[in-house]
């Protein structure tokens, strides 16, 4: 069979491909949210007037880029509330009033405000801000959710990267700057583009970097192994598994990161078996270059990718000067340029001051110094060694609904793909040293050294750290199953493994979706006593 890519791989593609983006955008979130503010200072208050004395049940609040901290003074109390970025907060009250005070405790952004009694939207007679009636905190109505969930809110990380590619789209100073800009810089298109800061458009380009990753996992599957159905196993590893789907439906950069990590080592592998080399040596060094643009997690990548082109060229006897030239142009000079060229084009970063190469440079020290000093804790973090067996997931979002059923998300890997992923590593591994197999070994590289300079970090990790590892476990697990059916000169053992796959995926479907269920289904599928769902 011909490793390129023929007319039933693209159909092939375009249903695996197709089914998998219709099933990653089902609620991924809603496109409509507040879109304008008023920003307070610390101090500043809000005079909120009603038409008559009512009773008031509660208070719904949706915050801008800034958040929200702030005191709510009633006639006999004073309530402090701290609402999330772009999160709706819902504060119960319980007291009758003519009207209330909303004293910022520090820089706040609001942009919607609702009283209820009963269910019952409350009229506002009037907000007043700096002696003037203003109408800019209840002009959307529209947007204020039955339940708030994070259909309509951040969670996690998005507090910090949604905000961030808001920003950036907004021309703002940006709060995000312990990662370079790239990642950012890409989840704010839909944002500049649309002029909507809702979830669904600040998830947009994350959960499109997913779904490209199904099919970056075809076409380097076909090419590795040169056969259609691994080709169809690896885009289906990568589809059903759990924790990429958690993950890449979540507004932040890992999937940015991951999809160009891929494909810098699809292009080297197209190189070094001797395809259009000064393409692929390129675009190998390109994708390697935004993979770090976007977080330096993707060096550990290009440490994986020098390894493998350095053997590659000395077993060959290529190395000549051209080549060396060729190399640092395409490994150092292009990722070099995408990333200071990332800073030029959005410069309003913090402590950022006139673009330079000086500034960019001292910018690298200050997050270098950040992510070398950090000493925080969290109760989800975990250790390096425990990630291949997804002993620890990071709980990213819980809710309970008005049924008292449980929305719940969380990064669970696949643990058909990911257990039996440790089992293909030692496979690789034995099956390089007894047959000196090629493909063995780039996986083993790529897998190894990728993963390797985690070992020797001291600060704060997450199991979601090893997603750059993942996508060459799946493909070790598909080099397994080729040998496996080989040696019994069936397929049955892959489609018998793929059906295990798809099973755990559609178990744990309410677990990495946010879907409502009981609560007594998350705990049933809890395997270890470190799955908090």
């Amino acid at each position: 069979m011909n490793k390129k890519i023929d007319k039933f791989d693209y159909i092939l593609i375009i249903i695996i491909v197709g089914l998998y983006a219709i099933l990653s955008f089902i609620n991924l979130g809603s496109f409509k949210n507040p879109n304008t503010f008023l920003n307070l200072n610390y101090n500043e208050e809000l005079l909120i007037e009603f038409d008559k004395e009512i009773f008031i049940d509660e208070m719904v609040l949706f915050a801008g880029n800034m958040g929200a901290n702030y005191q709510l003074v009633l006639d006999n109390d004073i309530i402090d509330v701290s609402t999330k970025a772009f999160s709706w907060k819902k504060t119960y009250i319980g007291e009758r009033v003519n009207s209330l005070r909303l004293i910022a405790n520090n820089k706040a952004s609001i942009g919607e405000i609702a009283f209820y009694n009963d269910d019952i939207k409350i009229n506002i007679k009037q907000v007043i801000y700096e002696g003037k009636p203003i109408n800019t905190l209840n002009d959307e109505e529209d947007t204020i959710p039955k339940q708030i969930n994070y259909m309509n809110s951040t969670y996690f990380d998005e507090i910090y990267f949604a905000r961030t590619a808001y920003e950036y789209a907004n021309g703002l100073m940006a709060y995000e700057w312990v990662h370079p800009p790239l990642g950012k810089l890409i989840q704010a298109i839909p944002i500049a583009v649309f002029h909507r800061m809702a979830p669904f458009y600040y998830r947009l380009m994350g959960n499109i970097a997913g779904i490209l990753m199904v099919l970056v996992m075809y076409l380097f599957a076909k090419k590795l192994f040169n056969k259609r159905n691994l080709a169809v196993v690896a885009s289906l590893l990568m589809a059903f598994d759990t924790f990429h789907f958690a993950q890449t439906r979540m507004g932040t950069v890992d999937s940015f990161l991951v999809l160009f990590i891929i494909l810098a080592f699809y292009f080297m592998y197209n190189y070094i078996i001797g395809e259009n080399e000064n393409r692929n040596l390129f675009l190998s060094g390109l994708f390697f270059g935004c993979s770090v643009t976007t977080k330096w997690i993707g060096l550990y990548g290009g440490l994986a990718l020098a390894i493998i082109f350095l053997t590659h060229v000395i077993k060959n006897k290529k190395v000549n000067f051209k080549l060396f030239l060729k190399s640092v142009c395409f490994f150092v000079l292009v990722p070099l340029l995408i990333y200071i060229g990332s800073y030029y084009i959005y410069p309003n970063v913090a402590w950022f001051n006139d673009f330079s190469i000086g500034e960019v440079f001292n910018q690298s020290l200050r997050m270098y110094d950040y992510h070398h000093n950090l000493k925080a804790t969290h109760p989800y973090s975990s250790p390096f060694y425990t990630w291949p067996f997804s002993y620890k997931p990071v709980w990213y979002y819980s809710s309970y609904n008005e049924a008292n059923l449980h929305g719940s998300i969380s990064g669970v890997g696949n643990i058909i793909i990911w257990w039996f992923g440790i089992l293909s590593y030692i496979y690789i591994f034995i099956k390089l040293f007894k047959k000196k197999d090629k493909i063995a070994y780039f996986l083993l590289c790529a897998i190894t050294f990728t993963f390797l300079p985690f070992v020797f970090i001291g600060r704060l990790m997450f199991l979601y750290h090893y997603f750059a590892i993942l996508p060459f476990i799946m493909l070790a697990v598909v080099y397994t199953l080729k040998d496996i059916a080989k040696k019994f000169k069936s397929n049955f053992v892959i489609y018998f493994y793929l059906l295990l796959v798809i099973l755990f995926f559609i178990i744990y479907y309410p677990e990495v979706s946010g879907v409502y269920m009981p609560q007594k289904y998350f705990e049933f599928i809890e395997i270890f006593r470190t799955w908090v769902f």
